[in-house]
């Protein structure tokens, strides 16, 4: 499986190869990818952003992806839904089409849906070498409102 940017997916599907697209993408800035075959929302996790080491980081960056990744429930999470993958994945292509589409989404789509895209990528990268992957992250280059933030952490903490 390798990965591919969006350009390759009109070729994927026309060239019979099977691609599967994996989606992070932030439910504030739009709404979410409406192709996708499986979408889910990851706004369950402990979210980095709060953390202030974290929060210029993204997904894409070791710290985050570990305090994301590392939680019991992330784990979990990616577990059930590799299964979930494979149960699905094969009627898909079989009945659907040669894309097969996973969104996943947080907030603002900087650093927990795109932690478990990368990871989920890697992953299937490594079950199914036989399929094209492609990694999209939506929000990933729209900056994160960090101003915004320490304002009203400050006037939360002020008790006003």
């Amino acid at each position: 499986m390798n990965r591919h940017d969006s350009s390759n997916q009109a070729h994927s599907a026309a060239n019979g190869r099977r691609l599967v697209r994996v989606v992070s993408f932030g439910f504030k800035k739009a709404n979410p990818p409406i192709d996708a075959n499986l979408l889910l929302d990851v706004r369950f996790l402990k979210n980095p952003y709060w953390v202030e080491e974290l929060r210029p980081l993204t997904g894409l960056d070791l710290p985050v992806r570990n305090y994301v990744m590392e939680q019991d429930l992330a784990r979990q999470f990616l577990s059930n839904l590799l299964q979930m993958v494979e149960q699905v994945m094969p009627s898909m292509f079989e009945t659907k089409s040669n894309v097969f589409t996973i969104a996943l989404g947080c907030t603002g789509g900087q650093h927990r849906s795109v932690s478990v895209a990368e990871t989920l990528a890697q992953e299937l990268q490594k079950r199914y070498p036989e399929v094209d992957l492609e990694v999209q992250h939506r929000e990933l280059h729209q900056p994160v409102d960090v101003e915004l933030t320490v304002r009203s952490t400050s006037s939360a903490a002020g008790g006003g």
